[in-house]
């Protein structure tokens, strides 16, 4: 049985594996192997916050992961510099970006226990005594057995230096006529507050990132004005990102009741979840459901006191009523769950029988968000809009990256964060 059940779950997470293979070693987050499941990069201290943290501070990153090939391994991890727009800093040795050690072995590691399905829990936190970042700006974690040119998993994070540098925005509805109901606009403001920049069009780089998809993030935005030090970007009608829904979401805290999503729980060769259909929301009124932002956290509530080694996985079953195949792109589902990205394993198929687009995904107990989006053929921003609906009252986070490169630098450095609430605060 225990054969038959870890073959099953690895042809479960392959389609993922093969996905990212033939993309070669981007500075994406890419799961490269199928044993690797519930990869988690958060501050410490708050699962659901994202890996955002100070140089030089006492911030560290939590790194969790499992591996459902219950064979103990000698993990390591290195880090890569990154520019604003994701790209690798080529100019920067690893000495430039790195104190000491270039690399760092996971020591931290423990078993599944009462779990049907078998693995190990690995954990590491960042930065360490004998490795931390140098600069300030993006970076990748990479994960990797023997050769940090073959990894094992990757994931973004980011590091901000103390600045003079302020923030100040809000969240207004679409400018524009066709705009008003469905768009969210971000208006602020960046002051510079004695921070000497010589040349802003070339020196300071703007991004704004709408929960934690990048798919869609606003790039190398221009102030609309410049007023001395106070660099504004309000009232910008470029500026606007879809308001989509509230997330949907799904509880498998319990996998022996039923939660208000979930249809049918039960066992063959491993515990299947059939959620119940999910019908679109595309010409629905706005409805305000209070949703985590697209993250999830896990957590066992039934007779679990460690979580990360007694909650046990799932092949979860997702179903979109859908009357017709879409023959210029194909819906995804997106969310942490899937990395936030649109590949192969977050890919949904249509079902000419049943007449919907299914999805099946492997996942440990927990509580998750998701949305459907449609990525069209040519196209690499996904559009929420086709299934979801999109409404200007929908609650998100918006984070403003303000990164920093003057003449003489070899690198963007990352000089400000800030985060905006959306408008619509429940």
């Amino acid at each position: 049985m225990r054969i038959i059940t870890k073959v099953c779950v690895l042809a479960c997470l392959s389609a993922v594996c093969m996905t990212c293979l033939g993309t070669g070693f981007s500075n994406e987050n890419i799961i490269y192997f199928s044993n690797i499941a519930t990869v988690q990069l958060y501050k410490q201290g708050f699962e659901l916050s994202a890996p955002v943290i100070q140089l030089n501070s006492s911030d560290r990153l939590s790194l969790d992961f499992d591996d459902l090939d219950i064979e103990s391994k000698a993990y390591k991890y290195t880090i890569r510099h990154c520019e604003a727009d994701w790209t690798t800093s080529s100019d920067l040795r690893p000495s430039e970006y790195i104190n000491g050690y270039t690399d760092e072995n996971i020591r931290d590691f423990q078993y599944a226990i009462n779990t049907t399905i078998r693995y190990i829990h690995y954990s590491a936190t960042f930065p360490t005594v004998d490795m931390s970042p140098k600069i300030s700006g993006n970076y990748l974690l990479i994960v990797y057995l023997d050769d940090p040119a073959d990894p094992v998993f990757t994931r973004r994070f980011m590091v901000y230096q103390t600045s003079p540098l302020t923030i100040e925005g809000s969240v207004q509805q679409g400018s524009r006529p066709e705009d008003r109901l469905s768009k969210q606009q971000i208006d602020f403001v960046v002051r510079l507050n004695g921070f000497r920049v010589m040349d802003i069009g070339r020196e300071l780089k703007v991004v704004v990132q709408q929960d934690d998809r990048w798919d869609n993030s606003l790039r190398n935005i221009n102030p609309r004005f410049v007023r001395g030090e106070e660099l504004d970007y309000r009232y910008d009608e470029n500026n606007v990102f879809n308001g989509g829904s509230p997330f949907r979401n799904f509880d498998t805290k319990s996998l022996t009741y039923q939660t208000e999503r979930i249809d049918k729980i039960y066992y063959d060769t491993l515990t299947q979840v059939l959620l119940l259909e999910d019908q679109p929301r595309t010409y629905k009124n706005y409805v305000y459901n209070k949703d985590i932002n697209g993250r999830y956290y896990i957590k066992n509530e039934v007779n679990a006191t460690n979580f990360n080694i007694e909650s046990d996985y799932a092949l979860v079953h997702f179903y979109l009523p859908f009357p017709v195949l879409f023959t210029d792109g194909d819906f995804y589902l997106m969310g942490a769950l899937t990395s936030w990205r649109m590949d192969d394993g977050s890919r949904l198929q249509f079902n000419p029988a049943s007449r919907r687009y299914e999805l099946s995904l492997f996942l440990k107990q927990g509580y998750y968000n998701y949305i459907y989006v449609m990525l069209k053929r040519g196209k690499t921003v996904g559009d929420e809009s086709l299934v979801e609906g999109s409404h200007w009252e929908t609650p998100h986070i918006y984070t403003v990256f303000v990164y920093y490169r003057p003449g003489a630098a070899q690198a963007d450095l990352l000089i400000a964060v800030q985060n905006i609430n959306s408008i619509q605060q429940n």
